[in-house]
């Protein structure tokens, strides 16, 4: 063979191999990668593990969808950070959504269009409950008048819930004998309750909680529902409260239900999410019931449909609402 025929052939054999990445490229993929970023709270809170449970539903659904939980301390971020496209989810609790569409509490001063978030749907609610002195003798909500409180750090989730339940009750600051905002930082709101620098703080969280248990072993301290008329009134207000029993037998000192508050935690996207995502993301968590059931028993406790969806002051994504449509039975 000539040296002219050898070139040909590699030239030949080149342009082959070019043609075929060529249709390699051109041809429709069978399968995609990219990966979602689901805002929620703060690192080690409820919220964050809620999240990381999701991805891991997510990821095990489809192996090509890659997920992370970005944890925050800021709500109005998280909202903020999907309404403008660097999260794809985030996981905000109803009282946040309810004072984004009011421009209350931490929204005073936040100047965004919240009505372009969506609902793909409710995932579990967090009780609120009062932790107390036994000796401050605080045996339902009104007890508290007079007494000294912690109502928890400014600008906290504790002391924007406390200042909806002095509202609802028509109480001011002097309605106590003493008024702090400590924080849970070293446990400074527990060492002031034991020690009796206030007798009592509110404690919004899951059950059972090893802290609190400790905290009422030595029975110094017990818990106390958030729940009489005026408090009724609230959650009847579409204020983002809802009622919540924290069952019996759940602390061993409580035979019976406590009546209370909770706030339920929505996982939300913006209206640009396109259909395709939605329903991944509605299936995977679907598909992982159970194990999501089995990881905390308060996720998907409630039931879920159209009806349930349309509740709140967020619309729902159109995929959600077909989902549901389609799958009315299984949630």
């Amino acid at each position: 063979m000539s040296k002219s025929d050898h070139l040909r052939e590699m030239r030949s054999a080149l342009r082959c191999f070019l043609a075929l990445l060529l249709c390699m490229a051109l041809l429709p993929s069978t399968s995609f990668s990219f990966e979602l970023l689901i805002g929620t709270g703060e690192r080690d809170s409820f919220s964050h593990y809620a999240g990381k449970i999701i991805c891991r539903s997510i990821h095990k659904f489809d192996q090509d969808v890659t997920c992370r939980a970005v944890p925050s301390d800021s709500y109005t971020d998280n909202l903020t950070n999907v309404l403008g496209g660097s999260l794809d989810l985030a996981l905000v609790n109803s009282k946040m959504i309810n004072d984004a569409f009011h421009g209350d509490g931490l929204f005073k001063y936040v100047s965004l269009d919240y009505d372009q978030l969506r609902l793909l749907l409710p995932l579990y609610r967090t009780p609120i409950s009062l932790l107390v002195r036994r000796d401050a003798h605080i045996n339902t909500l009104g007890d508290l008048v007079g007494k000294k409180v912690n109502a928890g750090r400014v600008l906290s989730l504790q002391e924007i819930v406390f200042g909806a339940i002095m509202a609802a009750k028509g109480w001011r600051e002097d309605t106590f004998s003493l008024y702090q905002n400590l924080p849970e930082t070293n446990s400074q709101d527990y060492i002031a309750l034991h020690t009796g620098s206030v007798q009592a703080m509110l404690h919004i969280g899951m059950h059972p909680d090893d802290k609190l248990k400790r905290s009422m072993a030595n029975g110094q301290t017990q818990i106390i529902g958030v729940s009489d008329q005026a408090v009724k009134q609230l959650v009847e207000g579409d204020s983002g409260f809802y009622p919540q029993p924290i069952t019996s037998g759940t602390y061993s000192e409580y035979a019976n239900d406590i009546d209370t508050l909770s706030l339920e935690t929505l996982l939300v996207t913006s209206s640009d999410s396109d259909t395709e995502t939605v329903a991944l993301v509605l299936e995977a968590i679907l598909a992982a019931k159970k194990q999501l059931q089995n990881a905390h028993p308060s996720f998907l406790a409630e039931a879920v449909n159209i009806e349930t969806l349309n509740e709140g002051y967020l619309h729902p994504h159109p995929e959600a609402i077909l989902f549901f449509q389609s799958n009315q039975n299984r949630f």
